[in-house]
C-alpha cells in the first residue's frame, strides 16, 4: 500500500444533525413561498449537507462552522461575481436565518441539472474541455482589492512550498523525486504579476456538472464556489490536469490562450500536482479520489515512475 492511500483524508464530524424534519420547519417557518414543495436529500459535503427544494432550487445548510464562513462569502461576493462575469454561477436566491434549533444561517440556491463530471471516464470529458476552459476564461476577470485573498488558493507557489514538500514525502518513494523535479520547475516559473482575478477556487470534476440533455446551450456549469478567492489564473487552471487526457489538456490551453511550458503553463502544473495529491488518497471507491490518482500518473508520466491506477 503506498502512503499516499494511508494518509486517506477523512470527512470532518459535524457539529450538528441535520434531518429532513428540521429543514422542513425551518422552510415553513422562514420561506413559506417554498413550503409546498417536496424535500428530499441530495448530498453530505464536508462542510454543508445539501437537501432538493422542489425540482428548481437546493437548499445548503452548514454542517459545521466553517460552512457559516463560506456560506456567508459565497453570498456577499457571488452577485459581483456574476455581474462582473455575465455567467450564471448558481447566486444565493434567499438567506436563512439561525434559530433555537439551528444555529448558522443557510441558502436557498438554484439547481444545477446533470451529472458530475467526476462520474464520467477522462476521455469522455475532454468532450467539453474547450468549454471548460472558456468558462474559466469568463469567470477569471479583474477583481476589486477587498475580494477575498486566500492562502491556498490563487497565491504565489512560494507560499505552499513547504507544505507541498511534506506532502511529496508522503507519497509512494518511487514518486517522490519526479514529483520534487515538477515542484521545482513550477517554482522556477516567472511569477504572476497581472491584477488578481477572480477565481472558482476548487472547479474539480465533483464541482463540476454536465448536461448532456440536449436542454439548454450550455452543458458544464460550475458549483460549490465556497474556495471562491483572487489571485493567479493559473491555480484555477491546474484543474485541467484533474479533468482531461492529455490531448484534453493540451486543447483546453489552447482554448485559454497559454502556449506549453509558458509560465502559467508552469505553474498550473505545479497547481495540478497539489490537487493531485490533496485527492489522490481518497478511498479506492472516492470518484475524486480515483480522478487524484490518475493525475498523478499523467502529471509524471515522463518520469519512469508508472503511473497510479485509478
Amino acid at each position: 500500500m503506498s502512503r499516499t492511500s494511508a494518509n486517506k483524508p477523512a470527512m470532518p464530524e459535524a457539529e450538528i444533525a441535520i434531518g429532513s424534519d428540521l429543514v422542513r420547519d425551518l422552510i415553513s417557518t422562514q420561506a413559506p413561498q417554498w413550503a409546498s414543495e417536496e424535500i428530499t436529500y441530495l448530498a453530505t459535503g464536508w462542510d454543508n449537507e445539501v437537501f432538493r427544494l422542489g425540482s428548481e432550487l437546493i437548499i445548503r445548510l452548514p454542517r459545521r462552522v466553517l460552512g457559516e464562513t463560506i456560506g456567508a462569502k459565497e453570498r456577499k461576493w457571488l452577485p459581483e461575481l456574476a455581474s462582473a462575469s455575465g455567467l450564471e454561477i448558481g447566486v444565493p436566491l434567499f438567506e436563512g436565518k439561525p434559530t433555537s434549533d439551528y444555529p448558522f444561517t443557510f441558502s436557498i440556491c438554484p439547481f444545477a441539472h446533470g451529472s458530475s463530471a467526476a462520474e464520467m471516464k477522462r476521455r469522455q470529458r475532454d468532450a467539453y474541455a474547450k468549454e471548460f476552459s472558456g468558462l474559466l476564461k469568463m469567470l477569471h476577470q479583474p477583481a476589486q482589492p477587498d475580494a477575498p485573498a486566500s492562502e491556498f488558493r490563487g497565491c504565489p507557489l512560494d507560499t505552499v512550498d513547504a507544505r507541498t514538500r511534506l506532502q511529496i514525502t508522503q507519497l509512494a518513494t518511487e514518486l517522490q523525486a519526479p514529483a520534487s523535479k515538477l515542484w521545482d520547475e513550477a517554482l522556477a516559473a516567472e511569477v504572476y504579476a497581472g491584477q488578481p482575478v477572480w477565481l472558482h477556487g476548487d472547479p474539480h470534476p465533483h464541482n463540476t456538472i454536465v448536461d448532456d440533455s440536449g436542454s439548454q446551450d450550455s452543458t458544464v456549469t460550475l458549483v460549490d464556489f465556497g474556495d471562491l478567492c483572487i489571485g493567479d489564473p493559473a491555480s484555477d487552471l491546474g484543474m485541467f490536469w484533474m479533468h482531461f487526457s492529455p490531448a484534453g489538456i493540451s486543447e483546453a490551453f489552447d482554448q485559454y490562450g497559454a502556449e506549453p511550458y509558458s509560465p502559467i503553463w508552469r505553474r498550473s502544473r505545479g497547481w495540478g500536482l497539489r490537487y493531485a495529491m490533496l485527492t489522490a488518497g481518497l478511498g479506492p471507491n472516492d470518484l475524486l479520489g480515483i480522478v487524484g490518482r490518475e493525475t498523478l500518473g499523467i502529471l509524471l508520466a515522463d518520469s519512469d515512475s508508472p503511473a497510479i491506477a485509478g
